[in-house]
């Protein structure tokens, strides 16, 4: 192998990985997800939106390096959004946790597409 398909074999590697521990950060999103409770001030859950961003922002800065570069946008606008949750507060705000469950199936999706 020339040193330009060894590079090229261990890229491909490291983006299968990449790409199979995805598997677990979902799960985790959803966890996280499942774990807020409705009608509860989203700011108020702070460890699941914590979670939430967290993974959110691990995808958000790999994703993109992998050629997921739209799963890279969407993982960050959910960062954001976590953020702004946990900052500004959103009290029970139906519309922002529906958005948040967006952002995640919008990841996920792009892992499919």
């Amino acid at each position: 192998m020339t040193t330009d398909q060894d590079l090229e074999a261990k890229i491909a590697a490291l983006r299968a990985s990449f790409t199979a521990g995805l598997a677990a950060r979902f799960a985790e999103l959803d966890t996280a997800v499942a774990a807020i409770r409705p009608g509860v001030p989203l700011n108020g859950q702070s460890a699941p939106i914590k979670t939430i961003m967290d993974q959110a922002h691990k995808i958000a800065g790999s994703a993109g390096t992998f050629g997921y570069s739209e799963m890279s946008v969407i993982a960050s606008q959910a960062e954001m959004l976590c953020d702004r949750i946990l900052k500004n507060g959103h009290g029970g705000d139906e519309a922002a946790l529906t958005e948040l469950r967006s952002k995640i199936a919008g990841i996920r999706a792009e892992l499919k597409s």
